[in-house]
């Protein structure tokens, strides 16, 4: 149930507007979240195998002062060479703590010091730094060492343990929605929520709309033209959403520009993002509604294109009496595989580039199912969405909840287990 807080309608003084209204809604929540705690992991370092880029740049960078004044392209500041093991062999970690020595000798290089201790090399080094065309060299050099590093070795990373734990889930929300239409019928609108509201001051916040005969264009924070035919995802659960794995990823959540056509049931949309200047960001979509044999039925179609990955879309649902049922497939073909190439080595004239490593860009299929009932006040809910990627464990949610509604005031709650972790929630939540 949802109040109105405040409401005004005003006339506008100017040729062509009829009327302007603000609309003032809130919501509101209070109850507890549990999260059931997960196991830490840790990952070992894995050192890789040397490249000849890696090797050759690596000794280039290592060689060593002979007479006691610093070299321009070394950054060894000692009388012995640093030099890589044996191409097509795994880094040592003695060959990277020595790397990582020239990667501070450049840095100290830059900030006018130096790690070495030689009386000569140390007086020589303002001649090192002292044009800017100089110490571009070395911010570049100081580039190129640590993207060696990078292909030299993976640095170990954990994950900690988490405990189980139960928090409050509370939250206040205010929605301003404006709406008006001028005398020849030009409908306009906006709406903005007050936790966006320092992005809307800056023009990025909310949506806004106009429409008429030609149909609807809309500006803002809004969904791609795809996900408006097919769908955000199946019917949620619980007081929170419990993380929203109910939802399904889309690449084109980012648009910011839309136009929509409607007719006899059938919606067609198209939208972008602006903030794109090269390759595609763009979505469609189809959509149909209407009553078919008593029931009402939704079927949706969309696709957007973002740079090189397509994702496809399609969904259906069904409404009739208290029972809806809905079904959403989405498929993302990420784009060619990328093929790994060897990089080129650092010389006196010419710059390092790292090795492109091999990127499968496997395909991603997301599927779900949904169906709800609803009898007088109370309704029930459950999920099952699948993630699957190839070459990659499929990834399963699931999720059974209820809502009571005691007008204004509707008491939730779910349970979620999202791939293997447990949430739950409950509590009451409010409209105004």
């Amino acid at each position: 149930m949802k109040h109105t807080l405040l409401a005004t309608t005003a006339l506008v003084a100017m040729t062509g507007a009829a009327a302007a209204e603000l609309t003032i809604t809130g919501t509101a929540r209070i109850g507890l979240l549990t999260t059931e705690g997960s196991v830490g992991k840790t990952t070992a370092i894995k050192y890789h195998k040397l490249t000849k880029a890696v090797h050759d740049t690596y000794d280039f960078f290592g060689a060593a002062i002979s007479t006691g004044i610093m070299v321009a392209n070394s950054y060894n500041p000692t009388t012995v060479a640093l030099a890589a093991g044996t191409i097509g062999d795994a880094a040592t970690d003695t060959e990277v703590e020595a790397l990582d020595l020239m990667i501070l000798e450049a840095q100290l290089r830059l900030a006018g010091s130096t790690t070495t201790q030689l009386a000569l090399s140390v007086a020589d080094l303002p001649a090192l730094i002292n044009t800017k065309a100089k110490r571009d060299v070395i911010a570049k050099d100081l580039a190129t060492m640590q993207a060696m590093r990078a292909l030299m070795v993976t640095e170990a990373s954990t994950t900690k343990t988490v405990k189980d734990s139960t928090d409050a889930a509370n939250r206040f929300r205010v929605t301003f929605t404006g709406s008006g239409e001028t005398d020849s019928g030009l409908a306009y609108g906006a709406t903005i929520r007050a936790d966006n509201s320092g992005a809307g001051a800056l023009g990025s916040g909310g949506s806004q709309y106009i429409s008429g005969a030609f149909g609807k264009v809309s500006m803002g924070d809004l969904n791609g033209a795809d996900e408006s035919a097919a769908g955000g995802g199946v019917s949620g659960v619980g007081l929170t959403g419990l993380s929203d794995h109910n939802d399904l990823a889309y690449q084109s959540s980012d648009h910011n520009i839309a136009y929509e056509f409607s007719t006899s049931g059938v919606t067609f949309g198209y939208s972008q993002n602006t903030a794109v200047k090269t390759g595609s960001n763009s979505a469609m979509g189809l959509k149909y509604s209407g009553d078919m044999g008593g029931a009402t039925v939704s079927i949706g179609a969309g696709q957007s294109k973002v740079g090189t990955a397509t994702q496809t879309s399609m969904s259906v649902s069904a409404s009739s009496g208290g029972l809806t049922l809905k079904a959403i497939s989405s498929t993302n073909d990420n784009g060619p595989k990328v093929k790994a190439a060897n990089g080129t080595t650092r010389s006196s004239t010419a710059a390092f580039v790292a090795d492109v490593l091999e990127v499968a860009n496997n395909d991603t299929d997301q599927t779900a199912i949904s169906i709800s009932y609803a009898m007088d006040a109370m309704s029930v809910t459950a999920f099952t969405k699948t993630v699957s990627t190839v070459g990659v464990a499929d990834m399963d949610y699931s999720g059974f909840g209820f809502a009571y509604d005691m007008g204004g005031v509707s008491l939730k709650a779910g349970v979620v287990d999202a791939n293997d972790t447990q949430l739950v929630d409950f509590g009451l939540s409010f409209s105004f």
